[in-house]
């Protein structure tokens, strides 16, 4: 589990750095004697008691809360008119403007899923980047042992807890605590006789002492802390419940925290989890639940400086600010809530420890929902308390808290009723589809129905996966398989909010019981619960003992030593900072070589050479504009998330055009590349400038700085893989559950990029299986870190199968579509022009034939003696096995030569002309990262002079891109040279001489490839236009006035009109030449436009193939990829 840095006891710069925290430390506690001498302690007692029987606005709650801030009337007069005129309102609508205002109600409710989302993402976020809670280090305890610690007040309310009583006592007795400043005040109820029955039965020390809560309404938990607020001696206080078992430590803990803190921090909240997790599914879930929220949820929300909806137990205070905040509120069955808002609301702050109080998972479904429904039912109550005075919250608080007062509360209880609506609504769409997608299009119009499909798609699996690093973090490494269940638990949750809404009507201020002590006959418990069962079997008399009244005067805040408010900086060693400035300085090279190769290539028009460059820029485009916008537009040929990180840009008309909207992600990625590559060496080698050096042959590498400046999907796929190694390095060196999740999610981005990255997933499966068998982790331990990858590496394979199933109904739609690489090869393999086919040494050369054309010779020969030297020196560590993940492309592509999935065309393997040579690109990553392994053995040798030493670094880092450069960019080669490149074919000319604005195309865009034309993509009639294409297909005159036929077989449209004499009337041929037919509308006047074609097409004259082969069947876009 991670620790915290955030601590005095976790930065330990020095020996004299710790003594001096000690020393102050000691002189606190010493003060803090000093100041508890001087006053007398129960004379405070006496006049809060008397001041609570004088001033109690609220009989019988023994507290200071007043009515407006209270849930003693659940809606007020205001709030019941308002809600009744909103019902009323919402009635109306219906009848008057049906489907625009139940589109209207769909548009809200997704409104507050987005909300939802994003501040739970920011909260994960925030506890992932940094270490969750305030540490105190134990060692830094025991050697306080002998200080004088402040006085402490425990609140235990029992009602009917005879069962987990005795495992109550032991547990508190057990607490490291001097006990003559320990008072325990166990809080009973008049009328429950079982608990005082069985109190009396045992010998009590002489700290603890039984309060009778007199009889009252309402009888709740937060009354019975009310009652024993009054009585409490101590200078802090704390709250238990029956069943919990907290740290011996967790006094001492708090106690420090509120040294370290400033004034403004008035409680500090320990963290909870479930002893008997493992009793039954149920409480599998709910201590799930608890790891994320006690690990992940809570500590975001003090991170972000938030208001921090408290625990139900676990809660320490000074006992003068829970009485200056009035105590509890008696009639809220969520006070812990409820206090944690009222804390904030006063400016107050809270603070989480690292800490833990163990509690029983409730097991029985029937006392779970009773549970759940009266924490969803105080939820309201505190909401509706919170909200009744607007202008009040306005002025007392800020956006921070109307943030989390309206979104943690008011939103996710909301959502808890609509939430069954919208799975039951998504189930009938998938099931039903064709039957009822009218229904949805007026229910769901695009701007709502994307935003709601994302919330729905990724919120799960976020969701999912907040389960899974919660129990990460936690060590609950048994419990992450059963999380891929958690929906089960979330339709109980559903079904506990309607029942808290019927009792919030019924009976707002009853406290369902929650019984306890199941899992003491449990027979899946943990040794310590057994330890903590045979002691509650050691029962005796007891004896009962009242407060003796003294009196005295309140314990006023004693400030800490200006010491222990600042946090020690450790200052940076002139290593750390030469380590920052070799960082910055790849970041600064990164940056300068990506943005000079672009205005090198955009320049001279090279970024477009590609065809599938523009088919890329096309898709995302499409999204946007198009007959049919919307995410079907992506298809199924290519994955999409290179797509996807298209959107912030391709909107933008220039962007589009320029092919910058998809350069300026490959730029992104190329940088971020160089990071994760820098710090993969850095960890390997330990050498800074070795590093660096090594990361700048991946920057100067030509065919990278080409590829980086093209919206090709290349660099999206090597930046995703790259992370994703590059954090498997780190997670076996550190095991960290942080490095291990961005592994994880890293992976999943590389497979939503290129199917290199599915290769990648099937890789790293193993090897984490094998990493963790060698670190022996327990079997629970590996099977969790293997769920977790596979659910967050793997999901967005499944959500692919997912989606080729939506759109055609076929999960395989990408492998056994028209334009699937299984299917565009099979022509290439019939006629014998693919060499690699089934021939595995003949693959094998033709991928390291194209590697040395990207990378050299001689850097890869000096790379392959670096690795071998290094898995010789480290062969006995853990850390050879994370470079296999970074030179996976090499089998992969190999493989995929061998069964047809990939075709290569470099010269002296096959046909004189290149094709594909950019695949080479993917093992320039890896050959950097064993050249700075080289670099560093360099720096290792003794030169007699330190300059040769320098200069050998520096000439293999020039000698790869001045001996590419000089024999030519490889890549830039094939989209100038071979059949990557788009040639603007003589139809395309002849179609721009007379296109009017407004015509539409039909073509078939697998079949027919055509440049930039600067003609909007909503003119074009495609298969992605579904009825759009089918009604062209069936009445062509009437729908589109070009029609563009190609000779492929594989063109539908050719199929369906080449011979259709009826076509032929209506259509007169145009252009016939090199495979490609241009057809003209007969019933629209044809005139010439006025637009200079050759300006249109001037960046395709680079590209000099003979358009004679585009009718070969060689000529087609690469979609495999």
């Amino acid at each position: 589990m991670e620790q915290s840095t955030q601590s005095p006891a976790h930065l330990r710069p020095s020996t004299s750095g710790r003594l001096a925290q000690e020393h102050h430390f000691r002189a606190w506690l010493l003060q803090h004697e000093q100041h508890e001498l001087q006053i007398d302690k129960y004379k405070e007692c006496f006049g809060y008691r008397k001041h609570i029987k004088r001033y109690s606005a609220l009989p019988g709650s023994f507290s200071l809360c007043r009515p407006e801030h209270s849930a003693h009337k659940t809606l007020t007069r205001a709030q019941r008119v308002i809600l009744g005129f909103l019902l009323c309102t919402c009635l109306l609508a219906v009848f008057m403007f049906q489907w625009s205002f139940l589109t209207l109600v769909m548009g809200l409710i997704t409104l507050l899923y987005i909300l939802t989302l994003a501040l739970s993402l920011s909260l994960s976020f925030q506890t992932a980047l940094r270490s969750d809670t305030f540490s105190i280090d134990e060692a830094l305890l025991q050697r306080l042992q002998g200080a004088p610690w402040p006085s402490y007040t425990i609140l235990c309310p029992l009602y009917r807890e005879s069962a987990v009583l005795p495992q109550l006592v032991q547990a508190l007795l057990k607490l490291d605590y001097p006990v003559d400043k320990l008072q325990i005040l166990l809080l009973v109820e008049k009328k429950d006789r079982e608990t005082r029955e069985a109190l009396k039965r045992m010998h009590l020390p002489e700290h603890f002492e039984v309060l009778v809560v007199p009889a009252g309404r309402p009888r709740t938990k937060p009354r019975a802390c009310n009652y024993g607020l009054m009585w409490a001696r101590g200078h802090y206080i704390v709250i238990y419940d029956a069943e919990d078992i907290p740290d011996l430590l967790q006094l001492k803990k708090a106690a420090l925290t509120f040294a370290v803190q400033p004034p403004e921090v008035a409680c500090v909240q320990a963290k909870l989890s479930c002893y008997n997790a493992s009793q039954n599914l149920l409480t599998r879930w709910y201590a799930a639940e608890y790891a994320m929220w006690f690990h992940l949820i809570l500590p975001g929300l003090q991170r972000l400086g938030l208001p921090v909806p408290l625990g139900g137990t676990s809660n320490h205070f000074r006992t003068a600010d829970l009485r200056s905040l009035g105590g509890w509120d008696a009639y809220n069955v969520t006070e812990d809530c409820d206090v944690g808002l009222r804390l904030a609301r006063r400016g107050l702050r809270t603070v989480m420890i690292d800490s833990t109080t163990e509690e029983e998972a409730t097991s029985k479904l029937l006392f779970w929902l009773r549970q759940r429904s009266r924490w969803i039912k105080g939820y309201m109550q505190t909401y509706f308390v919170h909200i009744r005075q607007p202008g009040n919250l306005l002025r007392e608080t800020n956006p921070r808290y109307l943030l989390v007062l309206n979104i943690l509360l008011g939103s996710s209880v909301t959502l808890l009723f609509f939430t069954p609506l919208m799975w039951i609504l998504s189930c009938i769409y998938f099931l039903a589809r064709p039957s009822v997608e009218w229904f949805y299009q007026q229910l769901f119009p695009a701007p709502i129905f994307y935003p709601a499909f994302l919330c729905f798609v990724f919120g799960n699996f976020y969701y999912v996966l907040l389960y899974m690093y919660g129990c990460m973090r936690k060590e609950h490494y048994q419990l992450i398989p059963w999380t891929l269940g958690i929906l089960c638990y979330w339709a109980l949750t559903w079904l506990a909010a309607f029942i808290a809404l019927y009792e919030l009507l019924r009976e707002p201020h009853y406290w369902q019981k929650t019984a306890h002590g199941f899992h003491l006959v449990s027979s899946s418990q943990k040794q310590g619960d057994q330890r903590h069962r045979h002691a509650s079997k050691q029962r005796s008399a007891i004896k009962t003992s009242r407060p003796n009244i003294r009196q005295g005067d309140i314990v006023p805040y004693v400030p800490a030593p200006p010491f222990l408010h600042r946090l020690p900086e450790i200052a940076l060693s002139k290593q750390e900072s030469k380590s920052h400035l070799w960082l910055r300085l790849t970041l600064i090279s990164a940056i300068i070589c990506s943005s000079g190769a672009l205005l090198f290539f955009l320049a001279r028009q090279e970024t477009l050479l590609y065809a599938d460059a523009l088919s890329h820029l096309r898709i995302a485009r499409k999204v946007f504009d198009s007959l049919t916008p919307g995410l079907a537009q992506l298809g199924t040929v290519w994955l999409p998330f290179h797509h996807i990180l298209m959107f912030p840009f391709i909107w933008n008309d220039t962007l589009w055009h320029t092919g910058l909207a998809g350069s300026l992600v490959s730029m992104c990625c190329y940088v971020a590349t160089a990071l994760a590559l820098y710090h993969s060496a850095h960890r390997l080698t330990g050498n800074q400038p070795a590093s660096c050096l090594g990361t700048l042959c991946f920057l100067l590498n030509p065919n990278i700085l080409y590829l980086q400046t093209t919206p090709l999907s290349e660099l999206v796929c090597i930046c995703t893989s790259t992370i994703a190694c590059a954090c498997f390095l780190a997670w076996i060196q550190s095991g960290r559950t942080r490095t291990f999740l961005l592994c994880a999610l890293a992976t999943n981005t590389a497979t939503a990029s290129r199917y290199d990255g599915w290769f990648l997933f099937i890789l790293l499966l193993p090897l984490i299986a094998l990493i963790c068998w060698k670190k022996r982790y327990s079997l629970s331990k590996l099977i969790g870190h293997m769920t977790l990858f596979l659910f967050a590496g793997g999901f967005s394979i499944l959500l692919w199968f997912l989606w080729n199933a939506a759109l055609f109904g076929d999960p395989l739609e990408f492998q056994h579509g028209a334009f699937s690489a299984q299917t565009q090869h099979a022509g290439l393999i019939q006629e014998g022009v693919v060499s690699t086919f089934h021939n595995l040494s003949v693959a094998l050369q033709t991928y390291l034939s194209t590697i040395i054309a990207t990378i050299g010779p001689v850097p890869l020969l000096l790379a392959g003696i670096a690795i071998l030297f290094y898995c010789i020196q480290h062969r006995r560590e853990l850390t050879i096995w994370a470079l296999l993940p970074f030179f996976a492309p090499l089998p992969f592509y190999t493989l995929a030569l061998y069964n047809g999935q990939a075709v290569i065309y470099i010269p002296g393997t096959g046909p004189t002309t290149i094709y594909n040579v950019r695949y080479g690109a993917a093992m320039v990553v890896p050959v950097a990262l064993a050249l700075a392994l080289f670099i560093d053995r360099i720096s290792a040798i003794h030169f007699p002079v330190s300059i040769f030493r320098i200069a050998l670094c520096i000439v293999i880092v020039l000698s790869q891109p001045l001996l590419l450069i000089s024999q030519g960019v490889i890549t830039l080669y094939d989209g100038q040279y071979g059949y990557s490149c788009q040639a603007a074919q003589p139809a395309v000319r002849t179609l721009l001489r007379y296109y009017q604005q407004g015509e539409r195309i039909l073509l078939d865009e697998g079949a027919v490839f055509l440049p930039d034309l600067s003609i909007a993509l909503r003119n074009f009639v495609g298969e992605g236009n579904r009825h759009y294409w089918e009604r062209a297909l069936l009445k062509p005159e009437k729908q589109v006035t070009w029609v563009l036929l190609s000779r492929r077989p594989q063109d539908r449209v050719a199929r369906r009109f080449r011979r259709d004499a009826a076509f032929l009337k209506k259509f007169t041929l145009l252009h016939d030449e090199n495979g490609l037919q241009l057809y003209h509308n007969n019933a629209i006047a044809l005139h010439q436009a006025p637009r200079d074609v050759d300006m249109l097409l001037a960046p395709y004259k680079r590209c000099t193939i003979n358009l004679q082969l585009a009718s070969s069947p060689i000529w087609y876009n690469d979609k495999s990829r």
